[in-house]
């Protein structure tokens, strides 16, 4: 489990998580709609981009015999 602290995958996913947050509050203290929507989609895509990532990567470990 501490490799996947360490795993780029994992980091530009913290990352984009970031951007979506900071989207969202800069979208909330300017009135800006398309900003707040904007950081929502950046949140989503970047959790479930992670999830699909690290699903197919357990998979193949699976088929493989890992």
């Amino acid at each position: 489990m501490a490799s996947k602290w360490k795993s780029r995958k994992f980091i530009v996913s913290l990352v984009g998580q970031i951007v979506g947050i900071v989207a969202i509050i800069w979208g909330s203290s300017t009135a800006g709609l398309v900003e707040t929507i904007t950081g929502a989609v950046i949140i989503i895509v970047t959790a479930l981009g992670y999830l699909k990532t690290e699903g197919d990567i357990d998979k193949a470990k699976i088929n493989n015999g890992k």
